[in-house]
């Protein structure tokens, strides 16, 4: 470990701190901890029980880090439960920042020390592992183990490759039987391991998979299951991602791979590593590049399902740096390419900065929480001036709210009930002891009651949109001043009301 490594750690926490709050996508983890951490071997107090999600989801992820979190609950005095979620995502972070560095060093010892620094300065200033290697996507669960396997294949040993994913498949993400399957038939090709190899390596990794799993989220579900099983009939046999939408087949390739590459020069790097060292990259991309193809036949399309090649192709990026790097005395096109290369390198940890500061505003639902404690606070302070109470609060929060930030690490007030429900007859029921509002709607008529019956005592702004810079300014940059009220577009999102007379 040196020092970009430890930068690359202060990066991870940066991200974190400028954006505790999370997404949909991440509450089920997210919710999982929570529940560990607060309620211990209470089941039926466990959210997932109330709202268990389109198909059920593993707790083995949640359960490692929830026991790393717990001496920080039970030894350390934590301002508010909200601390708890700054914690258990800084232990990810670390986690997969810990995985990261692994695969630099594996790099290091087969690939040799200037092709670890490029991949370092390739790597530590893109923006999406950094911004999510905290945050508790399945994906990011699934992406230490992912770099583990990588290691082992880089080093040549692609039968401890095999195991790992499939015990990765199984438990975490079944998308990645694809890239299991692509390694052991290129393994195969290049006669790296027998069929026999093969069966037995994937069956290791699967069977520890299926006891593991099968053991911990039967407990937690309260009946027999291997949640991935569920998830895989779910998306692949019936089809049923396709829900959330589709794009083209080539939108891996076209979009989500150079997004999360970032680095402009990256793509090209590529070539020139495959120009330098064929054999070498070729062996690296292959099976990744093919897991991507195959994947791309999936009609539903998210980037977060194949981020596990990204290491690969910024590896495959560096030894292309590292080739026109070791030329730079050589010629001066040489020097001007490895001067470029650092620009570049400079540039994209500006626009990472950028990215962050954007999408730290897209959390309207986590803020909104902020917001209502801190308006509840002056509506008490106002009753007491009048030797009123305001008493315990019945807070109803609506699902986009709940979606876009607003978790149970930041439901932490004793004098405040936070109800979620999402039935529009049950909450009808519940007219009478809903007290206030937290909704992405503009009137409180189109949640329930009249709008008369409500009044307006907060609300929060989060992304709109972004119009770049050159679209709004052309060539005139000097017009640019107020250019963040200007290309970040921010609007009101989240309303929150009080009924009269609370």
């Amino acid at each position: 470990m040196d020092l970009l490594d430890l930068l690359f750690l202060v990066l991870i926490i940066i991200h974190l701190v400028v954006s505790p709050y999370t997404k949909v996508e991440e509450s089920f983890n997210l919710h999982a901890i929570h529940d560990l951490l607060i309620h211990g071997r209470d089941l039926q107090a466990y959210d997932h029980f109330e709202f268990p999600g389109v198909v059920p989801r593993t707790f083995i992820g949640a359960l490692a880090v929830a026991l790393l979190t717990k001496p920080f609950q039970v030894l350390a005095p934590l301002p508010s439960k909200f601390a708890l979620q700054y914690i258990c995502r800084g232990i990810l972070g670390v986690i997969n920042w810990a995985s990261i560095v692994s695969f630099r060093r594996t790099i290091s010892n087969v690939f040799g020390k200037s092709t670890a620094l490029w991949f370092a300065m390739l790597q530590y200033t893109q923006f999406h592992i950094i911004y999510y290697a905290s945050r508790t996507l399945p994906n990011t669960f699934a992406f230490p183990l992912t770099m583990l396997a990588t290691s082992f294949y880089i080093s040549g040993k692609p039968a401890r490759t095999i195991a790992v994913l499939a015990f990765t498949t199984i438990v975490f993400r079944a998308e990645l039987l694809i890239l299991t399957a692509a390694i052991g038939a290129f393994s195969l090709l290049r006669g790296q391991l027998r069929l026999s190899s093969i069966i037995f390596a994937g069956s290791i990794g699967g069977i520890l998979g299926i006891f593991a799993s099968g053991l911990v989220d039967s407990y937690f579900w309260d009946f027999p299951l291997v949640p991935e099983f569920y998830g895989f009939y779910f998306n692949a046999i019936k089809g049923q991602s396709a829900n959330w939408g589709t794009e083209p087949w080539h939108t891996y390739f076209s979009l989500h791979l150079p997004k999360m590459l970032l680095n402009p020069v990256t793509i090209p790097l590529i070539f020139v590593g495959g120009f330098a060292e064929l054999r070498r990259v070729g062996m690296l991309l292959v099976p990744y590049a093919a897991f991507v193809g195959i994947y791309s036949l999936q009609p539903h399309k998210e980037w977060r399902f194949i981020v596990y090649v990204v290491p690969v192709f910024v590896l495959a990026s560096a030894i292309g740096a590292t080739w026109i790097s070791n030329r730079m005395r050589k010629n001066v096109i040489f020097l001007a390419a490895t001067i470029a290369v650092v620009a570049s390198v400079a540039a994209t940890l500006m626009i990472s900065a950028g990215m962050l500061a954007v999408s730290s505003t897209n959390y309207p639902g986590g803020h909104a929480v902020a917001a209502l404690h801190e308006g509840l606070d002056a509506l008490a302070n106002a009753k007491a001036a009048v030797g009123d109470d305001v008493g315990n609060v019945t807070v109803h929060f609506d699902v986009p709210t709940c979606m876009s930030g607003a978790t149970l690490f930041t439901f932490e007030r004793d004098d405040i009930v936070y109800d979620r429900t999402e039935n529009s007859e049950e909450l009808k029921s519940m007219l009478g002891e809903i007290g206030v509002l937290v909704t992405f709607e503009k009137r409180p008529a189109n949640v329930f009651g009249r709008d008369q019956d409500w009044v307006e005592i907060g609300s929060v702004k989060g992304l709109w949109g972004v119009v770049p810079p050159w679209r709004q300014y052309g060539l005139r940059f000097w017009e640019m001043g107020g250019w963040w009220n200007n290309v970040v577009q921010l609007q009101e999102r989240v309303f929150i009301f009080a009924r009269r007379g609370l």
